[in-house]
């Protein structure tokens, strides 16, 4: 393991990300607030007059359906202020869809009923609608298209604008409201064929990785557990044979059969999770699995101590709080960093006196786990012990604290020891067959 100090950088996140984001929600709106204002406008300055034949000539919103002349109609400032108001609370749409729907639906018939309506002045009553149905609020989009369809044709003949009921008009809006809600529903299925092609894909993608981790976890062990099994093996033989050997290395022999024997279970443990989380869990037939071989926590961490004492290295372990109220992810993870740390101190410094301070909160869980040199070097004085350019201990130790949402540190002290930190926040209390 790598016992020089790691900074690990935070991931890169583009700052320029959400006002993209933004801008492309109001970028939408622009084309809308153009049409609304500058096509409502152009369409209310047309006028017509009746020819002889009884014919009328300009565009199709500025002829009645009976004949007639059709005056340019005079959009004041409070007209304008309404067709703006549409459009300027789009943005928000994402956020408050009923609301917009609500607010642009207001503000078009306000227009409708203060000026003769022309053009193309339900634009963003359009687009909250899709918005809103595209949300899921259909019964909030067919009230609004009923009001709509009562109101917006019938303006001018019941304020007197109009002395006859305009039936074009009235089937022009039906025609809107429907092709709206037909469109928006097109949209909505074919978004949510998409969501469902993407989270196929998703988890086509995840059980290829599943099946991967556990093809490895079965090589890993295949490799790895035949080894351990000659190193239980031999150290039992001369556990057996040695019986005139000196006591030190009696105690050295049986702390390999033992710790040879703790890695099997461990390596057939991790084996068994990561086969259930394929779906194929051994220990769920016969109701053992886990019970038979539970995951290393922080209740293991006084045997893990023994062991580096029987190794040749002076330990001492320090454990405040209740450690039945730590479970889960937090709980194996405290163990693996002490674990990590610990190996890290028989591996490099030997000959050093290394502490293990456990400290269990109600919400953080607080590890210290530092070597000191038995004859303390000078001030700033670097550690003679060789380190291992190519470890990764620390990286993993990290890891493991970041996936609890939690903290780590490590790096050498003045006196030319070791100093690893971690804050652990109390997460992950769901039992262990969770995976």
């Amino acid at each position: 393991m790598d016992r020089s100090p790691t900074v690990v950088e935070p991931a890169d996140v583009d700052p320029s990300w959400g006002r993209r984001r933004r801008f492309a929600r109001v970028g939408r709106v622009l084309p809308v607030a153009f049409l609304q204002i500058v096509g409502t406008l152009v369409a209310s300055r047309f006028a017509t007059s009746a020819g002889g034949d009884g014919s009328t000539g300009g565009p199709p919103w500025a002829r009645h359906a009976f004949g007639g002349a059709v005056e340019p109609v005079l959009v004041g400032p409070l007209a304008i202020a309404l067709l703006v108001a549409g459009v300027v609370v789009l943005p928000w749409r994402w956020r408050w869809p009923r609301v917009v729907v609500l607010v642009t639906l207001a503000t078009t018939i306000g227009y409708a009923l203060l000026v003769s309506p022309r053009g193309p002045f339900v634009a963003a009553l359009t687009m909250a609608m899709a918005n809103a149905w595209l949300r899921g609020h259909r019964w909030w989009v067919a009230v609004s298209g009923a009001v709509a369809i009562a109101v917006l044709p019938t303006a001018d003949a019941v304020l007197g604008r109009s002395s006859v009921l305009d039936l074009s008009a009235v089937l022009l809006c039906l025609a809107w409201v429907t092709v709206t809600i037909a469109v928006s529903e097109l949209v909505r299925v074919r978004l949510e064929r998409v969501a469902e092609r993407r989270r196929q894909r998703a988890e086509a993608d995840r059980r290829r990785a599943t099946d991967e981790r556990v093809r490895i976890a079965r090589e890993l062990h295949d490799s790895v557990a035949h080894s351990m099994s000659l190193i239980n093996l031999q150290a039992g033989v001369a556990l057996h044979l040695g019986a005139d050997l000196p006591e030190q290395t009696r105690d050295s022999l049986a702390s390999i059969r033992d710790s040879s024997r703790e890695a099997l279970v461990e390596l057939r443990t991790i084996l068994g999770v990561l086969r259930s989380v394929d779906g194929a869990n051994e220990g769920a037939a016969d109701g053992a699995g886990s019970e038979r071989a539970p995951t290393a926590g922080l209740d293991r961490v006084a045997d893990l101590v023994e062991r580096a004492r029987a190794a040749g290295v002076d330990v001492t372990l320090t454990l405040d709080g209740d450690r039945d109220g730590v479970h889960g992810v937090t709980d194996r993870n405290a163990f693996r960093i002490v674990q990590e740390s610990v190996t890290n101190v028989m591996k490099h410094a030997p000959g050093h006196r290394a502490t293990v301070a456990i400290s269990i909160g109600p919400d953080v869980v607080d590890l210290i786990v530092e070597d000191r040199p038995v004859r303390p070097q000078s001030i700033g004085a670097p550690s003679t012990e060789p380190l291992a350019s190519t470890g990764n201990g620390i990286i993993g130790m990290r890891e493991r604290a970041n996936a609890v949402d939690g903290t780590l540190s490590a790096g050498p002290t003045t006196d030319g020891g070791w100093r690893v930190a971690a804050r652990l926040p109390v997460v992950g209390t769901e039992p262990e067959d969770a995976g």
